[in-house]
C-alpha cells in the first residue's frame, strides 16, 4: 500500500522537525525515536506505536487498531494501525512520542 508508506513518510518529516526527534534503529527498520526510545515505525502497511496500554486497548476495543504481536508475542504497549489516516497518524504520532518521552531512562 503506496500511499500508506508515503503517509508515514511525510509524517515522519514533520516530526524530524522537533528538536528532541530523530531516526533510530528497532525490530530491522528505522523509526522515530525521542530520548533514545522508538516510539512509531513503519511495518507491513502499519503505523506501529507505543502506547500506554489502557490507550492501546480503546484504539482496539473501537477497532482503529490492532494490538502489535511479534513472534506469537502480544506487546502491551504497541498497536498497529493499518488504514491509511493522516488526521489520525499525525495524532497517534504525537501521543506516542508524548508518551515515551515522559518514560524513565
Amino acid at each position: 500500500m503506496a500511499a500508506a508508506k508515503e503517509l508515514y513518510d511525510d509524517l515522519v518529516m514533520e516530526q524530524l522537525s522537533q528538536p528532541e526527534v530523530s531516526m533510530g534503529r528497532m525490530f530491522h527498520t528505522q523509526g522515530l525515536t525521542v530520548k533514545g526510545k522508538v516510539y512509531a515505525f513503519f511495518s507491513k502497511d502499519r503505523l506501529i506505536l507505543k502506547l500506554p496500554a489502557a490507550r492501546v486497548g480503546e484504539l482496539v476495543k473501537e477497532g482503529t487498531a490492532e494490538v502489535m504481536v511479534m513472534a506469537a508475542r502480544r506487546m502491551r504497549e504497541w498497536v498497529a494501525v493499518r488504514e491509511p489516516d493522516e488526521e489520525l497518524w499525525r495524532k497517534l504520532m504525537a501521543e506516542a512520542a508524548a508518551y515515551v518521552k515522559g518514560l524513565p531512562r
